[in-house]
């Protein structure tokens, strides 16, 4: 029976020969450093051509041949290497020679990066770091590390990408995660990232997040505010009173007991204003309903004041508690609209009054519950109380609910349980998420 042998296949990349090895199917062309898989398609097979029976003889030469052919290689690398000059490399015997190929480095393997998990109790810093025109977004992350034992669970600062929402960098934190809730804070002022952690403020290099200076503090930081009109200094407040305004450019840092007037904060009213719990979810002033003019069918709760508007949440009355909003230009006796809060069937939603509300110019943003679980995102005009979209927020079903919300930039950051959801505010249609379960 006539007996087959198989000629040498080629490198898929340069066409350079490959010499098989019995048993291996892994290779690296000796060319161009191309990692070969024999058993795929990244290279072609071995290639057979029938031999005629009785060819014994037509063997022996072939062997013979091949020892000359080695014997002249041989003499010529030797009178190479003896002249001083490099070896001139023998052509192959079938096919083109393959064209001069500079070797590539070795293929870089990403280290894969364990998951990681968005801290939700703070909203995120959203500035552009990298100068491409698109907002980026620093916060605090949590990773979840194997070890021996079990897994370390490691908080960290972290920039993240707004047009890939890819990870630009991230910085180790030290503390209690109830500590580092209350103590970090971000602010980007002179071309700078202004980082506090539980007893120092640290200056970073916005791109890369490397640190460029750091200030010690006498106790824990409670907030970072930037001056109005000041275009390089911070002002840190500090629980024990001990307060500093820190100069971005030079790290220098003085005290500064009294804020300056734009970091001054209303002082909570229980008489006039919203409950403390939800006054300190929305930048937006808030207060009591009092002296508000009355809506058939609508009892008002609280009243946002925003650009000339009374935004008032509340519920329908009377019957069962259906989430409700309504619009006034302060000091009207008539709403320019009254409505339920979102666009679904009024039966399908958790009764409660809403006080997750995030506004823009013309747009008022709400996050509402679902009586079966999950919550959604709900977009109104401000003048006419039109829906612009209304859209679920992924994984809302899990974890704990939405406690506020950010609109910026014509979008909206949306932090709860483990998850940052991003949403285009003009569509609501999701960009990605930040974190993972």
């Amino acid at each position: 029976m006539a007996r087959s042998r198989p000629m040498s296949p080629r490198c898929p990349r340069c066409n350079a020969p490959i010499t098989l090895v019995t048993g291996q199917v892994l290779y690296t062309c000796g060319y161009c450093d191309a990692s070969i898989d024999t058993r795929g398609e990244k290279a072609p097979l071995p290639h057979y051509e029938p031999v005629a029976a009785g060819s014994n003889q037509n063997a022996a030469l072939l062997v013979s041949g091949i020892v000359v052919t080695l014997f002249i290689v041989g003499a010529a690398f030797f009178l190479a290497f003896d002249s001083g000059e490099e070896p001139i490399p023998a052509i192959p015997t079938r096919g083109p020679a393959p064209s001069p190929v500079a070797a590539a480095p070795p293929p870089v393997v990403e280290k894969k990066q364990p998951k990681f998990q968005w801290d939700s109790t703070g909203l995120p810093l959203v500035v552009d770091l990298n100068g491409d025109g698109t907002d980026d977004i620093v916060g605090r992350i949590r990773r979840h590390v194997p070890n021996a034992g079990g897994t370390d669970i490691r908080s960290k600062a972290a920039a993240f990408d707004g047009k890939s929402l890819e990870l630009l960098w991230e910085v180790e934190l030290q503390g209690e995660p109830s500590e580092l809730h209350s103590t970090v804070h971000f602010v980007h002022q002179g071309g700078r990232l202004v980082m506090s952690t539980p007893d120092a403020v640290l200056l970073l290099e916005p791109l890369t997040g490397k640190q460029l200076g750091q200030v010690a503090l006498s106790d824990k930081p409670k907030r970072l505010c930037i001056p109005e009109g000041d275009a390089e200094s911070v002002w840190v407040e500090v629980v024990d009173a001990r307060n500093l305004l820190l100069n971005t450019a030079t790290t220098a840092a003085r005290p500064a007991i009294q804020p300056p007037p734009s970091c001054v904060v209303r002082k909570w009213n229980s008489r006039e204003d919203c409950y403390i719990t939800v006054a300190r979810k929305s930048p937006v002033p808030c207060v009591s309903a009092r002296g508000l003019p009355a809506v058939p069918g609508f009892r008002a709760e609280n009243v946002y004041k925003w650009q000339g508007l009374d935004v008032v949440m509340g519920e329908r009355n009377p019957g069962s508690r259906m989430p409700m909003a309504a619009v006034f230009e302060t000091g009207a006796k008539t709403p320019l609209w009254t409505d339920s809060v979102g666009d679904m069937d009024p039966k399908s939603m958790k009764e409660s009054v809403v006080d997750t509300v995030a506004f823009s110019e013309d747009a008022l943003f709400m996050v509402y519950g679902l009586k079966q679980g999950g919550e959604q995102l709900v977009r109104r005009d401000l003048r006419t109380g039109s829906v612009g979209w209304d859209v679920p927020i992924p994984n809302s079903a899990s974890g704990s609910r939405t406690s506020e919300f950010k609109q910026h930039g014509g979008r909206i950051y949306v932090p709860h349980w483990v998850w940052l959801d991003v949403f285009d505010a003009k569509t609501g249609n999701l960009v990605g998420t930040l974190g993972a379960w």
